[in-house]
């Protein structure tokens, strides 16, 4: 294997890298070694450092432009070779390079316009005769424009480029990498042939075949059939049963359960991937009046956090290194993780167990909600006229699942007229049929969410909070923290403390007063609250500006005046939206659970049974419950402010 490799300007081995260069410069190897493909190719990239501008710290000017020279003439040399290669010896010198020069071929290939001495039945023989990774060559726009016909052909024989038309169609990548281009010659029709091959092949991928199951279709890109989806489903299905055979796998755990003997309101173990909570029926008959059934959605079953954010809304940045970058998804796809589908299953539990508790105490949480649309909203705030007609007893659990999403979206119009308006006008509101969109549902509250916004919020974040900052370790500490904020914390530390190639970070942070340097020289934050909740951006993604601190508040505005943080007004924050529209609608992603559609426009399948629909009744209670929680915020924080302004 070479030792000199170009991969990008921010590659960690250019050092290494670039001392082999002068190595190679100052032996002058290329004027003393008879030179075969590969020798050519090293020196390809050799030209690449220095067309870069990448150059040792010890170079002086006159070095650099010393080496640049003997670059430039080696350089010719590649040329003379490149323009020598045609459709008799292209196989042959293919086979000579060593493999982490192939895709510089390529490149030189195109710059060198080898192309046009190879002939299409030529180039037709090489790509099936030879070990030929179809995605390097696929990066080469003229290459791909002057072989079309020939490359189309080459990827109809081999299902296996499903793939590359996934990767680049569909999957979500957690690094920057190179567009590929796809012979327009390709039709629609040719790309679905290529994945039905690759669906009915012997051991396609299960990760693939989930992203195919759901692809939608792009007039620009990708268009899959029905039935072609259908197949896939059924493939994947086959697929799991094969790789997971029941009693398989890593045991996740979680249980909710209601003790008649319990005195403490709630007892949680957590265990590993195991979660039991168990609640007190003892404190549930003592507690019976309304509003406290509906505070238990907030303090004992924590839908939302003290700053009334939906905790079962999926976060990012709290999932694992290995889970971010080893889970295939689509760029069209809602990003659910571990801790995700555990909070998930949890707060279903919850929900369910306590709709049973209540029904067996003769309380139904449908008349719960009524008298909080009804009743409390009245009482507490003196708004008139909400009302909302939730599913009868006597309902079929079918019945109750198509009536509910109408009485959900008719008190989301309620409440927007009442921002609009200041009233609830029924002769408006039957009136107006726009669509419901839940990000413009507007709140009655300026300035309600912050967001992180740019660059420098971004990379600030990361060298702080993320657990891959190389700040987050020094030789000094061994011991172990989450991230380089967690460090500072705990660690005095000094800039010399780190390797010098970590200096311009720390420098950077301190140069965007982030950080400063006391009078011993220890590192130390410019204003902790800036960044505490930069911290709280990162991990939950938004703020809720007035469910905060003074000092937070503050804060805030400072970042803003920075253009580090944006804000904005609305029900529900961004993160929220994004949840409301995966679990209602296929609006935003693709593998959303379009509960509302399958209730709404289509009869559910017979296939579908009581248990099915009362699955999803509780996922409908959930978010009904999460909608009321916001509103109730929304009105709070308006009187709050309200008061603070007429003192």
């Amino acid at each position: 294997m070479r030792e000199i490799k170009f991969y990008s300007r921010n590659d960690l081995a250019s050092g290494f890298v670039l001392k082999e260069i002068e190595n190679y410069l100052t032996e002058d190897r290329a004027e003393k070694e008879k030179l075969n493909i590969n020798d050519l190719i090293e020196i390809y990239n050799i030209k690449q450092y220095f067309e870069h501008k990448l150059y040792l710290l010890t170079w002086t000017s006159n070095e650099i432009e010393k080496y640049e020279k003997q670059v430039n003439t080696y350089f010719k040399q590649v040329g003379r070779f490149f323009h020598f290669i045609n459709s008799e010896n292209l196989a042959d010198f293919y086979n000579e390079l060593e493999i982490e020069y192939r895709e510089d071929f390529w490149a030189l290939f195109e710059k060198f316009k080898v192309y046009e001495r190879i002939a299409d039945l030529s180039f037709n023989h090489f790509l099936n005769e030879n070990n030929i990774w179809l995605y390097q060559l696929l990066r080469h726009k003229t290459l791909v424009q002057h072989f079309g016909n020939v490359i189309k052909e080459y990827m109809l024989s081999d299902h296996s480029v499903a793939e590359l038309l996934l990767d680049e169609y569909e999957i979500q990548h957690t690094i920057d990498k190179e567009k590929l281009i796809f012979p327009k010659e390709l039709t629609f029709l040719e790309k679905e042939k290529i994945i039905l091959n690759y669906i009915n092949s012997e051991s396609p991928n299960l990760n693939y075949l989930r992203l195919i199951v759901n692809v939608q279709s792009n007039k620009d890109k990708i268009v899959l059939s029905p039935r072609t989806i259908l197949t896939a489903k059924k493939r994947v299905e086959k697929e799991e049963e094969r790789l997971f055979p029941e009693n398989s796998g890593m045991l996740v755990e979680t249980t909710v359960g209601f003790s008649k003997n319990q005195e403490e309101i709630v007892i949680s173990n957590i265990d590993g991937l195991s979660i039991k909570t168990m609640y007190s029926k003892k404190w549930l008959e003592n507690n019976k009046d309304y509003g406290t059934l509906l505070n238990n959605f907030i303090y004992l079953f924590e839908f939302v956090d003290f700053q009334m954010r939906c905790n079962f809304v999926n976060k990012p940045n709290q999932m694992g290194v290995m889970e971010r970058m080893l889970y295939s998804r689509s760029r069209n796809a809602y990003l659910t993780g571990m801790a995700f589908n555990q909070m998930d299953m949890l707060s279903l539990l919850q929900i369910h167990g306590y709709y049973k508790e209540l029904f067996s105490l003769g309380v139904r949480l449908e008349l719960v909600i009524e008298w909080f649309f009804k009743e409390y909203l009245s009482k507490e705030f003196l708004v008139s006229n909400f009302d909302i007609n939730m599913p009868s007893t006597h309902s079929t659990l079918l019945e109750k699942c198509t009536n509910i999403m109408p009485a959900v979206e008719s008190v989301l119009k309620q409440f927007m007229l009442y921002v609009e308006e200041g009233t609830v006008d029924f002769e408006l509101l039957e009136i107006r049929s726009d669509h419901l969109i839940y990000s413009n549902i507007p709140s009655l509250v300026n300035k309600k969410y912050a967001y992180g916004k740019g660059e420098e919020f971004n990379y600030a974040s990361v060298l702080f909070f993320s657990d891959q900052s190389g700040l987050r370790y020094n030789e000094k500490n061994q011991n172990s923290y989450n991230n380089f904020f967690e460090l500072l914390c705990n660690k005095p530390l000094k800039l010399a403390d780190y390797p010098e190639y970590c200096h311009n970070k720390i420098e950077w942070l301190v140069e965007k007063k982030y950080l400063k340097n006391d009078d011993e020289g220890f590192i130390i934050f410019e204003d902790a609250a800036v960044v505490l909740v930069m911290k709280d951006l990162y991990f939950n993604e938004v703020v809720n500006y007035w469910r905060v601190s003074l000092k937070m508040r503050n804060a805030l505005d400072k970042l803003e005046t920075k253009n580090v943080v944006v804000f904005e007004s609305s029900l529900l924050s961004k993160p929220e939206q994004e949840y409301v529209n995966y679990t209602l609608n296929k609006s935003q992603f693709n593998n959303g659970l379009d509960l509302r559609n399958r209730y709404s426009h289509t009869q559910p399948k017979g296939t579908e049974n009581d248990n099915t629909h009362e699955y999803n009744y509780m996922i409908f209670l959930r978010l009904l419950i999460l909608f009321m929680i916001k509103i109730n915020d929304d009105f709070c924080l308006a009187d709050m402010l309200s008061k603070r302004e007429a003192k």
